[in-house]
């Protein structure tokens, strides 16, 4: 009883009383409850007290129960370390060890989601808010994760039932004007009033965002973009895009294309995909993953994950100057290949003849990648800097992931945007062609058959026809482009930028600060 009690007062958020729960109930018997122990655990975590509560996790361990719940705090554990091979690992144990509560199935879903494994999060988010239909964050996860899933008519229905009960919510709004391409206005008087009155900046820039998502649809541009400044106003303040920083980031990653690349002589396997977000990074996965020999496991950080632990540099980002500066420097790199695969290819299958990681930022480590993967390949994402500043700057990205600040602010977009065609072209001339592929959004979109074929012929395998119906490619698609990569290719997007009239004018003398015109 006292631990079915604490475990009601923690997941209804009153920790103190969980905690006093627990405590008296751990005092009170004779042997350890693993039940209690993990809702002290779950409270340090909840305090960002790592170390407490791993101590506590690994004690309701020895004392043996509760294997499910001890899993899914495990694997939340790993996810603050970044390590997401063991957070995925431990949402799989947790699967087969079972969850009793309903709760604990919701946190167990955001685990599978967050570690890139949505389908195998949908029956889990379903189970909560079984339990729990009226919470809207439990309700918006289970849509979410159907969305990515690829089912589209479920998700809708989703959000549409989450923003009926809970008008208020803003990321099931956007999702829901996401979904499908709005035909009128109808919608915006009541956004527009829910945006004025939300008090937090993150619901505020969600109702911008869908706002200006509305006004896109109806033609009316430069509205859309207003609403894109006046939505990302607050956030603008809290997250400070530092240029000075990237400018060193962008120049450290040139200078570690000066080490020697050695020829391809290892397993073949791995495909990055890099580039900006929004450039088509998505398109290409699934037209190289709707071939049989290859499997995408998504937007991975586990490179440079394994890379900053091989180097040992200090701080808690995985991607800053010290580490490419270390990685350029070392004499051997080779050593990550095996632990690298073997997370990759337990996401993708061990069956595959490539695996495909679709982390965008992996430009910047292209050249480490392929000295530590001596069998792997790049592929860079090109798109016009224009196209590619305003559909970075509509985007809204994760905002807890300090990379995408300069998605705030227009000319610091900008600003980012021309350091990434920099280090692009960098990459082109100097990393060995049959290593290291530029790949144009636009010339996709022009042929599409010769284009898949190039790509396929630079993987190394046989061509298949299947990669001209990648829309029908059934696998998960966890980013923004989740909706559109269904569809059959399109080219309203090419050249987008020109239909904003004072956008344009802006984006023109944005880029030209930095040499790039139209």
């Amino acid at each position: 009883m006292t631990a079915a009690v604490a475990i009601l007062q923690l997941f209804a958020g009153h920790y103190r009383e969980a905690f006093a729960s627990a405590q008296a109930g751990l005092r009170a018997a004779r042997q350890p409850d693993a039940r209690l122990l993990l809702v002290l655990a779950a409270i340090a975590l909840e305090h960002d007290n790592l170390v407490r509560a791993r101590e506590l996790a690994d004690l309701a361990g020895q004392v043996g129960g509760a294997e499910g719940w001890r899993q899914v705090i495990a694997g939340r554990l790993a996810l603050k370390a970044s390590d997401t091979a063991a957070a995925r690992s431990a949402a799989r144990a947790a699967a087969l060890a079972g969850v009793d509560h309903p709760a604990i199935a919701g946190e167990l879903g955001v685990l599978f989601a967050r570690t890139g494994l949505h389908a195998e999060a949908v029956p889990f988010f379903e189970r909560a808010a079984a339990a729990a239909p009226d919470d809207a964050q439990t309700c918006y996860n289970l849509a979410i994760a159907r969305q990515f899933s690829g089912d589209l008519a479920a998700a809708r229905a989703g959000f549409a039932a989450l923003v009926a009960a809970h008008p208020d919510h803003a990321q099931g709004w956007l999702a829901l004007v996401q979904l499908d391409r709005q035909g009128d206005d109808a919608l915006l008087p009541g956004l527009a009033e829910r945006f004025e009155r939300a008090m937090q900046p993150e619901a505020r820039l969600a109702f911008g965002h869908a706002i200006a998502k509305l006004l896109e649809d109806l033609g009316r541009w430069d509205e859309a973009l207003d609403w894109l400044e006046r939505a990302k106003a607050a956030r603008r303040g809290a997250v400070h895009y530092d240029r000075a920083q990237s400018d060193r980031l962008f120049r450290t990653a040139e200078a570690s294309l000066r080490a020697p690349i050695p020829a391809a002589d290892g397993d073949p396997a791995p495909l990055f995909i890099v580039g900006l977000p929004r450039t088509g990074t998505t398109l290409v996965e699934r037209i190289l993953s709707a071939h049989p020999a290859v499997r995408s496991a998504g937007e991975l950080s586990d490179f440079a994950v394994l890379l900053k632990r091989r180097l040992g540099t200090p701080g808690p980002y995985v991607l800053d100057p010290a580490t490419i500066a270390a990685g350029a420097a070392a004499a051997d790199l080779t050593g990550i290949e095996g632990e690298y695969l073997a997370r990759a290819r337990s996401i993708a299958g061990e069956d595959c003849a490539r695996v495909i990681d679709k982390m965008p930022f992996n430009l910047f480590f292209a050249p480490l990648i392929l000295r530590a993967l001596p069998g792997a390949k790049v592929i860079c994402l090109r798109r016009s800097p224009f196209d590619a500043l305003f559909s970075n700057f509509r985007q809204l990205f994760a905002t807890g992931f300090s990379y995408y600040g300069y998605a705030c602010d227009f000319e610091d977009c900008a600003h980012f945007v021309a350091g990434f065609e920099r280090l692009a072209d960098a990459c082109a001339r100097t990393l060995p062609a049959d290593r290291f592929r530029c790949q144009r959004y636009e010339d996709i979109v022009a042929d599409l058959e010769g284009e898949a074929r190039a790509l396929v012929a630079f993987a190394g395998l046989e061509w298949d026809a299947a990669c001209l119906d990648f829309h029908r490619n059934a696998a998960p698609v966890a980013t923004a482009s989740s909706v559109q990569v269904r569809r059959p290719i399109y080219a309203s997007s090419i050249g987008r930028w020109r239909r904003y009239e004072a956008g344009a004018r802006r984006a023109i003398a944005a880029l030209a600060a930095y040499g790039i015109a139209p």
